[in-house]
């Protein structure tokens, strides 16, 4: 094989390397717990299902489900449920509403959302991690919910 034709042929193997590279990388800011603005939030039994009036137009895969977590804590307590279950590849947003000031801590996923009156902590992560997870008030030591993962 001539010179010229092996740099061309490692050129292109380089070049094909970095494009497949840039577009299979995570997304990094996937897994951190970042302020989101007030949208509305959809809701936990949405199913994902287009209706008649969405456009015909294929995607190229589809996006995964929306899990949303929302709890209230109240003069030292949560109020409603305490434990959730989400599947594994998931989107999940965790709301948090709470009548002190505190971070909202979702262990071993090690994300972080600080928390105010009138101001709610916002997690988003996907679930890529199946396994039991507990959130917590972190500063007063109070458990806020259980999250199930499942494969």
């Amino acid at each position: 094989m001539r010179s010229s034709v092996r740099w061309l042929l490692i050129a292109g193997s380089v070049i094909v390397v970095v494009v497949l590279f840039v577009l299979l990388r995570p997304d990094a800011s996937e897994n951190r717990a970042t302020p989101t603005p007030s949208t509305p939030t959809e809701s936990p039994a949405t199913s994902g299902t287009p209706s008649a009036s969405d456009s015909p137009s294929p995607t190229p895969s589809p996006t995964p489900q929306r899990t949303v977590i929302e709890v209230t804590f109240r003069d030292g307590a949560v109020r409603g449920t305490t434990e959730f279950t989400a599947a594994q590849g998931e989107r999940v947003r965790i709301i948090v509403d709470a009548d002190v000031a505190d971070e909202v801590h979702l262990h071993s996923y090690d994300l972080h959302a600080d928390v105010a009156p009138g101001q709610p902590a916002k997690i988003d992560f996907v679930a890529r991690v199946a396994g039991v997870f507990e959130c917590e008030l972190e500063a007063a030591g109070e458990l806020l919910f259980r999250l199930e993962i499942v494969p």
